[in-house]
């Protein structure tokens, strides 16, 4: 298993905060403002298919998703220094297309993969169900299985919030973009409200490019402003999409 997929455990539960406003504070107490973006829309999205690390494309609505979310960046009041992805078909090609209009290249973060949910990855929750009966109702129970034989939650969680901790080295007093997957965006946004892996249907759905902004500061505290905003599609955003892995 690749050292970005180690469990790992948080020393410290951070302290949450939903607010419509935040101005960053100066000095060593400056943190990092990260917009965390879920991938514009695949065809396994609209027939609602469990992806997981498949390397799905972007369907013409997905890349469509994608300009308009760079348009609404282009008039984005404070600067974004950086653009990371996870290297991943779908989300890398909705990044390429922000760093083409905002003139930043994407960074791979591989980091911000969605969860590998192995043998699930393109079936829908009712063939899930069905062909991995045992394994599903474990799950249900609130055990931490690994999904299809691929990562346990613990696992998958543990790589994003190792990643976002080098986001607050590197890019104090920064803002930065993490195009990633609505699995990935839901699991570290749980973190943030010091949740557990058993109150996850707390965390709204993400839709297709769907932006949550978050501060992260060097204490571990985490602020949320904002969790799925969806303004720049106008009103057009998928229904009925039940899975976002």
């Amino acid at each position: 298993m690749p050292s970005d997929v180690r469990d790992a455990k948080s020393k410290r539960v951070p302290q949450y905060h939903e607010d419509a406003e935040h101005v960053y504070s100066s000095g060593i107490d400056a943190g990092v403002r990260v917009l965390l973006v879920r991938h514009g829309e695949t065809i396994w999205n609209q027939e609602n298919r469990w992806q997981g690390q498949a390397d799905t494309p972007l369907s013409q609505t997905g890349y469509d998703q994608a300009r308009q979310l760079a348009r609404r960046f282009q008039h984005e009041e404070r600067r974004i220094q950086a653009i990371y992805t996870s290297d991943l078909r779908r989300a890398r090609d909705t990044a390429a297309i922000l760093g083409q209009v905002l003139g930043i290249a994407p960074i791979e973060a591989t980091a911000w993969r969605e969860m590998d949910i192995g043998t699930w990855s393109g079936l829908t929750t009712a063939e899930v169900a069905t062909r991995h009966a045992e394994e599903w109702a474990r799950l249900r129970q609130g055990e931490d299985l690994p999904r299809g034989g691929g990562e346990t939650f613990a696992q998958f969680q543990g790589r994003l919030l190792r990643s976002s901790q080098r986001f607050v080295r590197d890019h104090r007093g920064e803002q930065i973009v993490v195009v990633t997957h609505g699995g990935a965006v839901r699991a570290f946004l749980l973190h943030c409200r010091g949740l557990n892996m058993s109150q996850f249907g707390q965390i709204e759905k993400i839709g297709n490019t769907g932006i949550s902004e978050v501060s992260l500061f060097p204490s571990g505290e985490a602020k949320i402003h904002t969790i799925n905003s969806t303004t720049h599609l106008n009103g057009a955003v998928l229904s009925g999409e039940t899975v976002d892995a």
